[in-house]
């Protein structure tokens, strides 16, 4: 017995420094590769707002009222619904300007404000959103932000892309090398799909055009690009 616990110590200690040796020993290859998915948009969000200014709150509050009532025809009008839109309360805030004579601020009125988002689903009418928002009192128009339905698919793609990229590299310097690509030993992988705001659209008006709000408003959506990348650590094995 006592030999026994003797010995376990000693054999633990070798196979750590087997372990060890094994370790230091073995050869592998670190690579990254990258993957991109590009794809026309296919639905769009567009953010609006309504402001005015009155002595009188309440004259304030109906103005921006009115608006926003008189665009939400305007938006079903062309085809969108109700859960499509989303109108937030209105904010009121108290203005003030500054008096020279007094060396204080004085109160100027009331200036109101409403806000407008809408899920677009059809970019054939991005155009003519926009354009009836103006027409009915809209002051605030902010570009649309494009969107991908199917983001998180072309994200996955992006993915496949950037792993074949990689395994690809792996094998170039593998064969170079004249050894054989063996195990995965570790990954890392990062997709990032684009933020809606990053492919806003600048739009200007053309005179004369009469090919429709898209067509006036020089509307091109462009495309989208998902990407990914992963860096993996592979066996190299001798032949």
């Amino acid at each position: 017995m006592k030999l026994a616990v003797l010995l376990l110590p000693l054999m633990l200690l070798t196979s750590a420094a087997h372990a060890d040796d094994a370790a230091a020993n073995r050869r592998n290859v670190n690579v990254s590769g990258q993957g991109e998915v590009s794809v026309a948009p296919d639905r769009a969000r567009l953010s609006l707002g309504v402001e005015a200014s009155n002595i009188e709150l309440k004259a304030a509050e109906a103005a921006v009222n009115k608006v926003v009532r008189a665009y939400l025809i305007e938006a079903k009008s062309l085809g969108l619904k109700e859960d499509q839109i989303s109108t937030a309360g209105v904010t009121i805030n108290p203005e003030y300007v500054w008096d020279e004579k007094t060396k204080r601020q004085v109160f100027s009125g009331y200036r109101a404000n409403r806000q407008i988002e809408l899920r677009v689903e059809d970019l054939t009418v991005i155009g003519d959103l926009i354009l009836r928002a103006t027409k009915v009192g809209v002051n605030q128009v902010n570009p649309p932000s494009l969107e991908s339905s199917k983001a998180k698919e072309l994200t996955r793609q992006a993915l496949v892309k950037a792993t074949e990229d990689a395994r690809s590299k792996a094998q170039l310097l593998a064969d170079t090398l004249k050894v054989k690509l063996g195990a995965v030993r570790n990954i890392s992988a990062n997709d990032s799909a684009p933020p809606p705001m990053m492919y806003k659209v600048a739009m200007m008006r053309s005179e004369g055009a009469d090919a429709g709000g898209n067509a006036e408003m020089g509307f091109s959506g462009g495309l989208i690009k998902y990407n990914a990348s992963v860096n993996v650590e592979f066996d190299l094995v001798a032949p």
